[in-house]
């Protein structure tokens, strides 16, 4: 037997790997499933008839041991692979389906061990076994063994100081079922060498229903009690991926990216949980399961380089899922719906700058109207010249009148509403207006004869000096609304002076007092409308007390159905005037 020495500084190798190449220590289980993945592999091209392959890890707190029944070593490729950092035994395969290197593979376990012992039996060679004793300080020996074991390899070693939960059964079991579900073959899990656990479950069989059977598979992937809508089919027309996108029966943010949630695999090993790499940006409603052998992995092999390759897969997986939803809306349009209703303000989102998915999603939008709430549908096949506003409380003051006018006014004072639809008159869906900054003056129309009114314009207007307040003579339907009331934003400012004026100290007075002199004139106005029943047995009242009382209850009756805040003060005054009603017996 004789000792020979790495070629490199094998404890600074380490520390790389553990401080800046790897993100967590239990790596070591996946380079040892991904060596053991492709030393199967290589057994099946040499040996065709080769048809149970497995992996087998024994773990009990105090050592491990990682067994396959793959193709083996010989002792040349020992030296040539095992001892040579960086040296790949799986080139030239037929399918490039190899993952790793083998001397990388090793040289992780070194992270959580100081001492390793490879014992390999080669298909190659099965007259011949060897041992490989490496230590974490650069040595190593090899040495000829009785060839009496299976063929394949074993590789024994028992954790450094406190290193020792990464050899639990539980946990190991737990890793490789995460670093190795789709892997097409059993991995076995033992604390006694005899009782054995399936790692990877995703294969072991299903459900007669390839649906259910898939949707099963997800929450088993994911580790969710909670059902999954629907799973969308990722294929690839070039081989690219396979795999599947669940839809979350549940609501989510665009900004809650997608770290940490999906399992992207490389050659049936994970390689992310980030799909941000490879998912179009839109997809945060999914969770998604993917496999891929055509995607170069980074060093780490914990993401994908991008290049062209990674950006055609991108591509393919968008269609994947928008021409999923696009056939949705023929054959299941209560799902669809269903999606929208629960990831509705995260889709608007992002459709009003995604034309595909407005045009999918668009029929399901719900908006507010003049005739009450309405699909996108509704809006895109009723022809109608829509208007908009996006003030809320505006909307609500006109809502009655366009509806009795038959006129189709939109709300677009909620989120992207406004992008969505001009998005949508941008691809002739719709036909937009937007309406004056004078909308409730212009809506409403002028009185054609203001003489009978007249005492009660200047008598309201006396009654609510004291209010900012005018008092506008219209004409206008539904004569059932008597009294509608409008401000500008200079008529906000003058009231918000008003009131700090009166909350405030005498240090901001003078100056507060110098801004009030200049909005003066700004005034709200209440339009009264003249085809009221109401108005009109008003303006044939002779008793100044009772209009003024009259005028006050119009006024914050107006200032409620139109939607805006009420403050104390208002309500006193409504009050007040009420109880004067009921003491004259009105």
């Amino acid at each position: 037997m004789s000792e020979h020495q790495f070629s490199v500084d094998l404890g600074g190798m380490i520390s790389v790997l553990s401080d800046h190449l790897y993100s967590s220590p239990d790596v070591f289980l996946r380079e040892l499933l991904q060596n053991g993945a492709d030393a199967v592999s290589m057994r099946k091209e040499i040996d065709t008839g080769f048809d149970s392959p497995e992996i087998i890890v024994t773990a009990d707190g105090k050592s491990l041991t990682f067994t396959d029944n793959g193709t083996g070593l010989t002792e040349d490729e020992v030296h040539k692979f095992v001892s040579v950092i960086g040296q790949s035994s799986k080139r030239g395969s037929k399918d490039g389906s190899y993952i790793g290197r083998f001397g990388i593979g090793l040289l992780s376990c070194f992270i959580v061990t100081d001492e390793i012992v490879l014992r390999s039996r080669s298909v190659k060679a099965p007259d011949c076994a060897v041992e490989w004793h490496g230590f974490a300080d650069g040595r190593y020996s090899v040495r000829q063994i009785p060839a009496d074991i299976p063929f394949g390899s074993s590789i024994s070693f028992a954790p450094k100081k406190d290193c020792e939960k990464y050899f639990d059964a539980a946990f190991c079991e737990e890793r490789l079922r995460y670093y190795g579900l789709p892997m097409p073959f059993p991995v076995y899990v033992t604390a006694d060498g005899v009782t054995r656990t399936r790692a990877n479950i995703l294969y072991i069989g299903g459900s007669s229903s390839e649906k259910k059977f898939v949707l099963e598979t997800g929450k088993r992937i994911f580790g969710t009690d909670t059902d999954f809508l629907d799973y969308i089919p990722l294929s690839s027309p070039d081989g690219l991926f396979s795999g599947a996108a669940y839809i979350l029966p549940y609501s989510v943010s665009p900004a809650s990216g997608f770290e940490g949630k999906h399992r992207i695999y490389l050659k049936n090993m994970l390689l992310t949980e980030n799909g941000g790499a490879i998912l179009p940006e839109w997809a945060f409603f999914l969770r998604c399961f993917i496999n891929t052998d055509k995607l170069r992995p980074t060093a780490s092999r914990e993401d994908f380089y991008h290049d062209e390759t990674l950006l055609k897969a991108r591509e393919q997986i968008s269609e994947c899922i928008s021409q999923y939803l696009e056939e949705l809306s023929g054959r299941n349009r209560g799902l669809l719906q269903k999606i929208v209703e629960l990831h509705g303000t995260a889709l608007r989102s992002v459709a009003c700058e995604n034309e595909q998915l407005l045009r999918i999603f668009m029929p399901y939008f719900g908006f507010e109207t003049s005739f009450g709430t309405v699909t996108g549908e509704a809006l895109m096949q009723s022809g109608r010249q829509a208007y908009y506003i996006s003030d809320i409380d505006v909307f609500r003051q006109l809502r009655p009148i366009f509806a009795e006018a038959d006129r189709l006014l939109v709300n677009t004072a909620y989120v992207h509403s406004l992008e969505i639809l001009e998005f949508a008159e941008r691809l002739g869906l719709i036909r937009l207006q937007k309406l004056s900054d004078n909308v409730v003056s212009d809506t409403l129309a002028d009185c054609p004869d203001e003489k009978p009114f007249e005492d009660l314009k200047r008598s309201f207007n006396t009654a609510l000096r004291d209010c900012d307040c005018k008092a506008v003579l219209k004409s206008f339907e539904p004569a059932q609304v008597s009294a509608v009331f409008s401000k500008s934003a200079d008529t906000d400012i003058k009231q918000d002076i008003k009131r700090s004026k009166e909350n405030g100290n005498e240090v901001f007075a003078d100056m507060l007092g110098a801004f009030e002199e200049e909005l003066e004139d700004e005034r709200a106005s209440l339009f009264l409308n003249t085809k009221s029943p109401l108005i009109q047995r008003l303006s044939s009242l002779d008793d100044k007390e009772k209009l003024h009382t009259f005028a006050k209850i119009l006024y914050v009756q107006s200032l409620i159905s139109g939607g805006y805040p009420v403050y104390s003060q208002q309500l006193s005054i409504m009050n007040d005037n009420l109880i004067k009603l009921i003491e004259w017996g009105i």
